[in-house]
């Protein structure tokens, strides 16, 4: 049995979408996150074990890992699971919470529709120039594209945390089951 939340509702059309965008992007950084792992384990031992790291290394690098985080930020941002610090959560009324998220995924939502429409702009402008690695010449406009495209679908993901919100049903609502994996339904 896997760990991975599945959607109970497998006659839902939204719900059967939302599972194939997570598997999507939780595969993709998945296997960017293999791939830098095997990469780096070859450029350690080639490195010091024959004095002859791996080419590119460090580009490929840097390259992975914007791709791994932001190919994982919709479905994080879906199910509201980002890093934070709560050190006012134990003096927010509770009955505010979900009031308080709403607003913070409206606001979100604009700044990563902005982010979003920034990077297209970037990408177009890095086609226009050319834009590639210094060592290995990789086109770095396909991976803006990329950013911009996967900010879209935060933005996306966070539209579709308000009406949760609205409905006292987000992630963290108050009573919200955190152990349940229902956190994809979009019903």
């Amino acid at each position: 049995m896997s760990d991975t939340p599945e959607i109970t509702d497998d006659t839902s059309k939204g719900n059967a979408v939302a599972n194939l965008l997570r598997r999507l992007t939780d595969g993709t950084s998945s296997l960017f996150l293999f791939a830098m792992m095997v990469m780096t384990c070859i450029d350690v031992v080639g490195r010091y074990a024959f004095n002859s790291p791996l080419d590119g290394a460090t580009e490929l690098t840097e390259l992975f890992m914007g791709i791994l985080i932001f190919a994982v930020l919709p479905t994080v941002s879906f199910r509201e699971e980002h890093v934070s610090v709560d050190l006012m959560d134990l003096w927010f009324p509770v009955r505010l919470i979900n009031t308080r998220q709403l607003l913070i995924n409206l606001l979100a939502m604009g700044m990563m529709a902005t982010v979003a429409w920034r990077m297209w702009i970037f990408a177009v402008k890095a086609v226009d120039y050319g834009d590639a690695t210094e060592y290995l010449a990789i086109q770095y406009a396909p991976i803006y594209f990329f950013i911009s495209l996967t900010c879209a679908a935060t933005s996306i993901a966070l539209l579709l945390n308000i009406p949760r919100y609205i409905k006292g049903q987000g992630p963290l609502s108050p009573g919200h089951d955190e152990t349940g994996h229902d956190d994809l339904k979009l019903t």
